[in-house]
């Protein structure tokens, strides 16, 4: 399965079974370096051995990828949206004024 393919069933209503968390979910890390600290899911990666995220951490956007073991929902979200583009089409990025 494809990157593309992965996040598209991640981000349809009914999601991937045995996946926990959604794109713009809140979570807090439970260990580690930075244990307590609270970061956005951006990404799934992975789903073998378990679920792989990557997780940024507000305000410098600073990533890292923890599997879903090493992180517990805040019940928040981040209120993004996600727009999917097709393999080989570039986003289209705002430029600051």
């Amino acid at each position: 399965m494809t990157q593309y393919e992965l996040e598209s069933r991640w981000l349809t209503a009914e999601g991937i079974s045995g996946v926990k968390y959604r794109f713009s979910d809140i979570v807090r890390i439970k260990c580690g370096e930075h244990s307590g600290q609270t970061a956005e899911i951006i990404s799934l990666i992975s789903l073998e051995p378990e679920p792989k995220y990557v997780i940024v951490f507000p305000p410098n956007e600073e990533s890292l990828v923890l599997p879903q073991s090493e992180l517990e929902a805040t019940g928040l979200s981040g209120g993004r949206t996600l727009i999917l583009m097709p393999p080989g089409q570039k986003p289209f990025i705002k430029k600051a004024n």
